[in-house]
């Protein structure tokens, strides 16, 4: 460890860096990278020097990992990929990109064997 008014060591340096982000989840939080609308569940992830820092379950790309770039958020997790790996069933927010008109979905249930 680097002596009191000395220069931390690059290693010193990155392990602070990772235990404030590990703090920074450590009541649950979820993650939100920059000002992204999705929140992602977090995982930890191996980072420089082998140190673990919390990041996106799903994996996405963060742009050269700046640990700036992620911040906890306390909202439901809205990421799909997070969500398939959880098994856990998508926010009711998500919007529906095609409604079927009135007159198919009587089709469909009559040819499907409905009433």
């Amino acid at each position: 460890m680097a002596e009191s008014g000395s220069t931390p060591s690059l290693r010193e340096a990155l392990a602070t860096i990772a235990a404030a982000a590990r703090a920074a989840y450590a009541d649950g939080s979820n993650l939100r990278v920059r000002s992204s609308g999705i929140v992602h569940e977090v995982a930890m992830t191996r980072w420089f020097a082998d140190e673990r820092m919390p990041g996106p379950a799903c994996m996405v790309g963060v742009s050269g990992w700046d640990p700036a770039a992620a911040h906890p958020d306390r909202g439901p997790v809205t990421c799909r990929r997070c969500l398939k790996l959880t098994h856990t069933e998508p926010a009711s927010q998500q919007l529906e990109l095609f409604t079927p008109k009135p007159d198919q979905a009587n089709a469909e249930d009559t040819a499907g064997g409905g009433t």
